[in-house]
């Protein structure tokens, strides 16, 4: 029993440090996979925000702080609407029809757009290693066409008093809901991981004696120790390029 105990809390501490390499592999210690949504009126208007929990002691956002160079330049969200709104009103002075969403890549942090009823816009920061499925992306959409048809008088006037205390209820709600999106995303993440780092063991376990047995047949008199340590620089090799492919576990 006691042995069986090593053994299974080795596993979870490998399993455990696995999950801290993921973790740290696509710079969620520093930058969320869903940074904030900010939903703007095709006049460029701000009219709700969903922002990440930052836990810092600043009194702004993390929207506005991951946009911004440093604290004494902070980005206002009124201006970032503003800006992300062009694009659609550049489509309709151009020739580009049916714009329905658009996405911006930096090496940081990437945006995504999407363009509802023709009257809003979703605009959605991301960690620019996130890639986000289709499903992901529908649900997301999904939610707020049902927020904007469902409150559609009070995105309409959003400026009344009443209408604010409307918005300021769903920002909350929201909240809690892109708390719930960024945790399960690192989940399904740090899964597919673990089990992308499992079948790479699993290959490598069948590919260790073949390397070992090959060695030694090519290479007959050359001592056992350097075959060895030949043969365990050839599986690391191997090993380190296998981690370089990107399997798509989810």
């Amino acid at each position: 029993m006691k042995t069986y105990n090593a053994v299974h809390n080795s596993e979870i501490i490998l399993d455990d440090k696995q999950t801290e390499i993921a973790y740290y592999s696509l710079n969620f210690n520093k930058i969320p996979p869903i940074i904030g949504i900010i939903i703007v009126n095709k006049h460029g208007n701000t009219l709700m925000v969903f922002e990440y929990d930052n836990n810092t002691e600043n009194n702004y956002g993390a929207i506005k702080s991951y946009l911004s160079e440093d604290d004494k330049n902070l980005l206002e969200l009124d201006l970032i609407s503003m800006y992300f709104s062009s694009f659609k009103t550049f489509a309709g002075q151009t020739n580009i029809q049916n714009l329905s969403n658009l996405e911006i890549h930096g090496s940081n942090i990437k945006v995504q757009l999407y363009f509802l009823f023709d009257q809003y816009m979703i605009i959605t920061f991301l960690n620019s290693k996130v890639d986000l499925t289709r499903k992901e992306k529908m649900h997301i959409v999904e939610y707020f066409e049902d927020r904007l048809l469902k409150y559609e008088f009070e995105f309409t006037h959003f400026n009344a008093s009443n209408s604010r205390k409307v918005i300021r209820m769903l920002e909350s709600k929201g909240k809690v809901w892109l708390k719930i999106l960024n945790k399960k995303y690192i989940q399904k993440y740090e899964n597919a991981f673990l089990k992308k780092h499992e079948l790479i063991e699993l290959v490598m376990k069948q590919i260790a004696p073949i390397i070992q047995r090959e060695l030694s047949e090519y290479l007959e008199g050359i001592p056992g120790d350097v075959l060895d340590n030949l043969s365990k620089e050839l599986r690391n090799k191997i090993q380190d390029k296998i981690c370089e492919f990107n399997l798509k576990l989810f």
